[in-house]
């Protein structure tokens, strides 16, 4: 177990949560699932936690986006990544919230 949260550790740093994204953030939810994980009496096995650091340890280093690289940089809604990142942050969204809360009326 010992060397599984080292390794967990290294994923979180590489994975810091995103402030824009309270409650929506894979680095938060990482983080809650590493303490739940830790705090289980019966606990995962060993295999499944292996299983699951893996895979996050794949995303945290690109793996994917080394192995098959982007051809455009623009996205389906053609924006850029920045703008993405902007539209889905929590201000933004409580920002249409209120705006279309405020038509309703």
């Amino acid at each position: 177990m010992s060397a599984q949260y080292h390794r967990f550790l290294k994923v979180l740093e590489k994975w810091p949560a995103d402030k824009t994204k309270v409650g929506r953030d894979l680095g938060e939810q990482i983080r809650k699932q590493l303490t739940k994980l830790t705090s289980l009496e019966d606990g995962a096995t060993d295999k499944q936690l292996g299983r699951q650091l893996d895979a996050l340890e794949r995303l945290s280093n690109n793996v994917y986006a080394k192995k098959y690289p982007r051809t455009f940089e623009s996205t389906a809604t053609g924006l850029t990544a920045a703008q993405c990142s902007q539209v889905l942050s929590s201000e933004f969204l409580q920002y249409l919230n209120e705006g279309a809360g405020s038509k309703k009326k």
